[in-house]
């Protein structure tokens, strides 16, 4: 995605949020959250971009158009990391290799509520794989959960369903899944 789809994407996920929050108290009886698209860091992209070995081009692009994405209130919650959270877990090699029914370098930038990590895979950048819970050993996840599968086949698509979800949670109040 090229800056502008990205801000496109930035606004259009704003306005979804918006939406979905609006009559949340007294759909759920409590208000919610802070949901949130976050204004980009500069700083924190840049260090991102150092990164070696090389986080891809897509994910750099990402983190010049935002800062995170916390969304505690859509379903059981969604969120896209800071490209500094990024960086350093990469750096430091938190989870960087999935093993089982996929086996591919990656680098984990998004999570939801429930203990589920996306990672994009290196160095090519595609697919984003969703990883349920389970083993991380010596930063190596090892799973054969059938829910250990492909999100997304990259990151363009990715961050549609998660724009999507958004949007029918806004709508019907159902879970989204991603």
């Amino acid at each position: 995605m090229d800056s502008g789809q990205l801000e496109t994407w930035r606004e259009d996920l704003r306005k979804a949020i918006a939406f979905a929050v609006l009559d949340f108290e007294d759909r759920y009886g409590y208000p919610p959250g802070e949901n949130a698209v976050s204004e980009p860091d500069a700083a924190a992209a840049a260090r991102l971009a150092a990164v070696r070995p090389a986080i891809p081009a897509d994910l750099v692009d990402l983190y010049a158009a935002i800062g995170a994405v916390d969304l505690p209130d859509v379903g059981n919650g969604f969120f896209l990391h800071t490209a500094s959270d990024v960086a350093h877990a990469h750096e430091s090699r938190d989870l960087w290799h999935v093993r089982g029914r996929h086996d591919a370098d990656v680098v984990v930038f998004a999570s939801d509520g429930g203990g589920t990590q996306y990672g994009l895979a290196l160095p090519a950048g595609s697919p984003v794989y969703r990883l349920p819970p389970d083993a991380v050993l010596g930063g190596i996840y090892t799973s054969e959960d059938p829910r250990f599968d492909v999100a997304a086949p990259d990151l363009p698509t990715f961050l549609e369903r998660l724009l999507q979800a958004v949007k029918a949670f806004a709508a019907s109040s159902t879970t989204p899944s991603l």
